[in-house]
């Protein structure tokens, strides 16, 4: 093989090499602006969740000033109905049908508590409540319990809270 062929054959590879790295950037070009794309597109989707999460979080609050508990209850079931993942949403909607007589609709209530928010105990808690309510003994201890198993300070909730006393 002569110099001229050496040479010939080094231009050759160079230039394969050159295309590679153009055909790169231009792969990562592409990417970046498809990734600039899927960016833009999450930002939106968690700027509306964040909204529907305020609208919620808003008619929860709202709620508390609301005497009536058919009112009340309709309020918070819109909050909820927006977004069922609203902190204390399907708890105070639990309470509204306690107070209103709906024992059964409360558990159902409660039950989504736990549902969407497994790692808080004030579910449990509100749930046993319910089942005292309902003069169930059995499952309100079954609920305190589980609270305990989810948070052990619920313990110390259980001995200074006076609606237990007769579970305990």
């Amino acid at each position: 093989m002569s110099t001229t062929d050496a040479l010939t054959a080094l231009n050759i590879i160079v230039a394969i090499i050159g295309v590679l790295f153009v055909m790169f950037a231009a792969y990562e070009v592409f990417s970046l602006r498809q990734l600039k794309k899927d960016f833009h597109l999450f930002r939106s989707e968690l700027a509306a969740e964040h909204y529907k999460h305020q609208q919620a979080a808003h008619k929860i609050i709202a709620s508390y000033g609301i005497k009536d508990p058919s009112s009340r209850i309709t309020l918070i079931t819109q909050a909820v109905s927006i977004d069922p993942s609203v902190y204390n949403g399907f708890n105070s909607l639990g309470y509204a049908f306690i107070e209103s007589g709906d024992l059964l609709k409360a558990t159902d209530a409660f039950q989504k508590a736990i549902q969407y928010h497994p790692e808080d105990k004030a579910g449990y808690f509100d749930l046993a409540f319910a089942y005292l309510q309902l003069e169930d003994k059995n499952l309100c201890k079954q609920y305190l319990l589980k609270a305990i198993e989810i948070d052990p300070s619920s313990k110390d909730d259980i001995d200074t809270d006076t609606r237990f006393s007769s579970i305990i």
